[in-house]
């Protein structure tokens, strides 16, 4: 599975960070992040790049995973679904620290790419109404969608940001940040139905699962925090 794939890569990568620390003090960082992209680890290196004066450029990985199940009220195409949710997230990119001044300094623009994949497999909560390629379903009708959606693409990215500047001195730091990461392929949607009273039909399917494709295939946005701590 690509997910496999992504832990062996992504702990290479920090592995190989954590091991160059001991080469150079000061110029790296590693920690835990969490996010919607999950829960995982980052480690950055200040660069000799320069754009303005004073400015600072860093390389950063960040490795993130989630894996739950029985998730309640996730919504598809705004119907909700009890679903398990898996995810897998690898992240390369530059970190631009263009201030010096005492309060802006630690605000950062980054840019780079992401590499994800997406498992979800889900069926409808009971007891709700809900429309389905244009047909309305009542709670009474008794119909359960059963959904599963895989994507796994590379993905660019843009995001601001606010921490872990790396300094001379050792010592934890904290970051934030948010943007968004514009998929290069749409993900595979697969639907089907339990539909007792005959419903819905092949039509309503079909165009309720290319909305659902439409949906999770577009801009996604992202946010996450992480302790660091600086070498």
């Amino acid at each position: 599975m690509a997910g496999n794939s992504i832990v062996r890569l992504g702990a290479t990568l920090i592995l190989a960070a954590a091991y160059a620390t001991s080469a150079q003090a000061a110029d790296y960082s590693v920690g835990g992040m969490l996010g919607t992209q999950g829960v995982g680890v980052t480690a950055a290196k200040r660069t000799d790049w320069s754009l303005v004066d004073e400015d600072q450029l860093q390389l950063r990985f960040t490795f993130g995973g989630l894996d739950v199940d029985d998730v309640d009220d996730l919504e598809l195409s705004g119907t909700k679904y009890k679903a398990d949710f898996r995810t897998g997230t690898l992240t390369g990119g530059v970190d631009w620290y263009p201030f010096s001044g005492k309060y802006v300094d630690n605000i950062f623009f980054s840019g780079g790419l992401v590499y994800f994949d997406h498992d979800i497999k889900g069926t409808t909560k009971s007891g709700q109404s809900f429309d389905v390629g244009g047909a309305h379903v009542s709670s009474s009708d008794n119909v359960r969608l059963d959904a599963e959606v895989d994507q796994s693409s590379w993905a660019p990215y843009l995001s601001l940001g606010w921490g872990n500047r790396i300094r001379s001195e050792s010592g934890f730091s904290f970051q934030a940040e948010f943007g968004v990461m514009t998929p290069f392929s749409d993900p595979d949607v697969k639907l089907s139905a339990r539909d007792p009273g005959g419903v819905l039909s092949a039509d309503n399917l079909e165009r309720e699962r290319r909305d659902i494709e439409d949906d999770l295939g577009g801009a996604q946005g992202f946010l996450s925090v992480a302790v660091t701590y600086q070498f």
